[in-house]
């Protein structure tokens, strides 16, 4: 049966001696406001417990809970306990099924605390009114006021359904201290709601008053007439009169051709976000961002794309803003505005969560916040004026936010913010409650005082753009042909200037009225026909905007894009030769015997380089370019691996391939090398085994990737002594391993070279998942340079490159970490799909590492991080000068990627790395 009796509470009034109420009184009840039409048909003033029926679910009487106590001249029942399940009740039977009433009592508590008009998860401050009938279930009230020390009093409209009833006026488990007084019940007949009036009243003057409308534009769709039918309506008017009154007034305001939409411009259309809730589509949260749409949050812990985005739904037992009372909780969005009349509209509300449980509802909880509304001027980034500001204490209850209406007058161009605030009372700062701030409904209209609307502005600020756009690259074409640094292609990028400055100048010449009304055969601005983000579109639509684009932009842009590309190809090979001879520097390469070969190549390339300045750019001299870059690096490689093998000392070498083994004694698991073992605190052989190290991956219990690490929650050690078969001396350290990545939300991984005291020589400790550097590394390896697996199954994750391995990979990043004690310097290269990395070089100082220590506090045990081929070695290098940090000494350029790539004809043409060359540039 579909039921229409609703339930609810609204504190209206502070309390005198008597409580009746009065035959043409008039209320407010949560479905509304009502008119008592006689006398009572039931009440209890407390001087005694008549008419009450004890609530027990441990057969206590009702004065085990309640005592009837004096305040004042008011007689009342006061909580003695707030047991569950204990209390009092009333019922009420109706003379008539279908008729109207009203019931009232009034409470106070001493105590700011609130009463919980429900069932569901509630223990303490409880009152409920059920309607009951043979075969139908009980309708409860499902609301939440706040109580204070005075009193107040609370209305409930019972509306009849035609089904015979039996109410029930319950008092369970109320918080001690609470009084409840004086229950009454009498005849009421709806009449028209004032608050509704009152909105609507606010919203129709303001967007009349922000401007000054002629006498036509307001006449011609009944605006006033609207205006004084509503400030008619008073205690004499039904609530179904008031319908009438409110549906026309709003079809005015909103409806289809309304007067909002054709005569104030929406600076929130075009991204559904924007709205604060008027997309309800999705309900998904992200959690901890920063932006909603255009919408910066303030202060918030997280974000729905629901009917009411929650911006700030802190549940811990904490005070307001998640342990920051001081704080605001909302949202702030900028705007550029031209002079004009502006309405900013916004609905909010704020709670303190009550009581203390892990269940949140959305009518829970005090009412603890005010909001500001407002509107100030920026200038360069910084708050200069308040335009307007607003403020409202706000409601708890989410189907009743309260309403912000903020008109202003902007005088000036520029940008202006719009911004909700929540603010918690100071009466609430130290409750620890959790807390939450809701909005909705945002808007942001406008008039402006240029005789173009925003739409046609706009077009012409996109027109503006392109052939601002098509100014830049002129400006840029004559900063190449000026800079010494590029040799190829000045000639044709003159050509291109000559031809597109005529166009783009002519195209700047045009006025407003010509860009936005049309102008000989091009089209003025049509809404209908322009959608900004559509580049398929051409000049042929009769826009100018894609005319300016097609003829004057598009072909000096390539014509630069061109210029580049080609003088790319000729500085590659300037930058192979820069990291030549900073490779032959190094002293990691000390003992390399191929030092003559390698400076004979970067002559070669200097050559070359020198000849090809003096030339132009042709195909045939870009593949020579690249043919001599390609030739380099084989050299640079070659020279790498000169090193002979009595100049290094393997000290460790794990590939991680050979069984795990449990120590008896210390039940510690450990994985032996070729040399060294490494320790781990927390292994597992056992893929249930929640967050440990594993070897390998198990997929329904196989072990599919063995020789692979899979990094858990904890450490794996090795042991080693660097001065095995020799001395540290002037020689240096390598450290190399792999890493297979993927995203750790909110976790950290990486390694450490510790020593005797673990304390941090070395090390690199990050969140790949955040992008954040643990503050123990020292080794400032950038993030960016790093490669993560993509996709989202990540617990099916494996080791990119693993043989067999499908689906998600997790991607491979080697380490090669260098401590010179001959320099007392140290720094990483990192390489990867990114390319080659190398930090700058850093002081140390020369202490010995004894332990290498992979370190994560990972517990997300369907993520994927593995670890692979340990190698720790000890170079011979000579006698060096002291490193100082402030000796300018690149190692090599951090933005370059050292590739050795193979070379093969192909129709003619050379192929690298599966990349064949048109006009000289490289191609996929």
């Amino acid at each position: 049966m579909k039921k229409r009796l609703l339930l609810g509470l609204m504190a209206i009034c502070m309390a005198g001696s008597s409580f009746a109420l009065e035959v043409n009184e008039c209320v407010y009840t949560p479905q509304g406001r009502y008119k008592i039409t006689g006398a009572n048909v039931a009440s209890s003033n407390f001087v005694s417990f008549d008419g009450w029926t004890v609530v027990t679910a441990s057969e206590q009487a009702i004065d085990a809970n309640f005592s009837l106590v004096q305040d004042g001249d008011i007689w009342c029942a006061q909580s003695l306990s707030a047991t569950a399940g204990e209390g009092m009740s009333f019922k009420f039977v109706p003379s008539s099924a279908d008729g109207v009433y009203v019931v009232t009592y009034k409470m106070k508590s001493a105590a700011v605390t609130s009463i919980r008009v429900k069932t569901v998860d509630v223990q303490t401050n409880l009152v409920t009114i059920t309607g009951e009938a043979d075969g139908v279930d009980p309708v409860v009230v499902n609301k939440a006021e706040e109580l204070t020390p005075d009193w107040k009093t609370f209305n409930y409209a019972i509306i009849g359904d035609g089904t015979a009833r039996t109410y029930t006026i319950s008092f369970t488990g109320m918080a001690t201290d609470i009084e409840i007084a004086d229950l009454q019940i009498a005849p009421a007949a709806q009449i028209a709601d004032l608050r509704q009036r009152d909105l609507m009243l606010e919203k129709m003057t303001t967007y009349r008053d922000v401007y000054d409308w002629s006498a036509d534009v307001l006449d011609e769709v009944g605006y006033n007439e609207a205006i004084l039918n509503l400030e008619s309506v008073g205690d004499e008017t039904s609530q179904a009169d008031l319908d009438d009154i409110l549906q026309t007034a709003n079809d005015i305001l909103y409806g289809e051709g309304g007067f909002l939409a054709t005569n104030m411009d929406d600076y929130l259309a075009g991204n559904v976000k924007n709205y604060l809730g008027i997309n309800t589509g999705s309900a998904q949260a992200a959690r901890n961002g920063k932006n909603y749409g255009d919408w910066a949050c303030v202060d918030r812990g997280e974000w729905g794309a629901n009917k009411y985005p929650d911006l700030g739904h802190y549940q811990n037992t904490n005070p307001w803003a998640n342990n920051n009372p001081n704080n605001a909780m909302g949202v702030t969005l900028q705007k550029e505005l031209t002079p004009g009349s502006y309405v900013f509209g916004i609905l909010g509300g704020a709670a303190l969560r009550e009581p203390k449980k892990n269940s949140w509802t959305n009518d829970d909880g005090l009412q603890p916040a005010y909001g500001v509304a407002s509107i100030v001027k920026f200038v360069n980034g910084e708050a200069t004026d308040t335009i307007a500001s607003l403020r409202k204490d706000l409601s708890c209850l989410e189907d009743n936010l309260t309403s912000f209406l903020l008109p202003a007058k902007i005088e000036e161009s520029g940008t202006y913010e719009f911004a909700f605030k929540a603010w918690c009372k100071e009466e609430y700062k130290s409750f620890k409650l959790g807390s939450v701030t809701y909005v909705r409904d945002a808007s942001i209209l406008g008039k402006n005082d240029n005789k173009y609307n925003q739409k046609e502005l706009g077009y012409e600020a996109d027109v503006r753009e392109q052939i601002t756009t098509g100014r830049d690259a002129l400006t840029k074409a004559n900063e190449y042909v000026a800079n010494a640094d590029y040799f190829w292609g000045k000639a044709a990028l003159n050509d291109s200037i000559a031809k597109f400055e005529p166009l783009v100048a002519g195209y700047e010449a045009w006025t407003q009225e010509e860009i936005i009304e049309g102008k000989g055969e091009y089209a003025g601005f049509d809404e209908y026909s322009y959608v900004k983000d559509n580049r398929t579109k051409t000049a042929e639509e009769g826009l100018l905007v894609y005319e300016v684009y097609d003829t004057a932009v598009r072909g000096m842009l390539a014509a630069n894009n061109k210029f580049v590309a080609v003088n790319d190809t000729l500085n590659s090979l300037q930058t192979a030769i820069a990291n030549a001879e900073a490779t032959l520097k190094l002293r990691v390469y000390d003992a390399a015997t191929g030092k003559g070969e390698l400076m004979t190549a970067i002559g070669d390339a200097k050559d070359c380089l020198n000849s090809m300045r003096k030339l132009d750019y042709d195909e045939t001299n870009a593949f020579i370019i690249v043919s001599t870059v390609l030739d380099l690096n084989e050299a640079v490689e070659a020279f790498k691996a000169s090193v002979p093998a009595s100049a290094i000392t393997t000290i460790v070498d794990i590939d991680f391939e050979a069984d795990a083994v449990q120590d008896a004694e210390t039940e510690r698991y450990s994985i032996t090398g070729a040399a060294g073992s490494m320790v781990f605190s927390n292994f597992a052989t056992d893929v249930n085994d929640a967050y440990p190290y594993q070897q390998g991956y198990w997929s329904n219990g196989e072990q599919m990737y063995k020789g692979y690490v899979r990094v858990g929650n904890g450490d794996g050690t090795v042991e080693f002594d660097p001065t095995v078969g020799g001395s540290m001396g002037t020689n240096i350290l390598k450290v190399n391993c792999d890493f297979f990545l993927q995203g750790l939300s909110g976790r950290f991984v990486g390694f450490y070279l510790n020593n005797e005291a673990d304390s941090v020589l070395a090390g690199f400790y990050a969140n790949y998942y955040d992008n954040k550097i643990d503050a123990t590394s020292n080794l400032p390896i950038a993030l960016g340079s790093l490669k993560y697996g993509s996709g989202s199954s990540y617990n099916n994750a494996a080791p990119e490159g693993a043989e067999g391995a499908s689906g998600t990979v997790c991607a491979k990043n080697s380490f090669e970490v260098v401590l010179d004690f001959g320099e007392g310097s140290m720094y990483a290269t990192t390489t990867s799909a990114n390319g080659v990395v190398t930090t700058e070089k850093q002081a140390f100082n020369k202490a010995v590492p004894v332990k290498f220590v992979l370190k994560s506090n990972y517990i997300n045990n369907d993520r994927r991080v593995w670890f692979d081929n340990l190698k720790i070695q000890r170079v011979a290098a000579g006698s060096a000068e002291p490193f100082t940090p402030d000796g300018i000494e690149e190692i090599v350029n951090a933005e370059n990627k050292v590739v050795t790539p193979s070379k093969v004809l192909k129709n003619g043409r050379i192929v690298i790395n599966g990349k064949y060359g048109i006009n000289g540039v490289l191609i996929k």
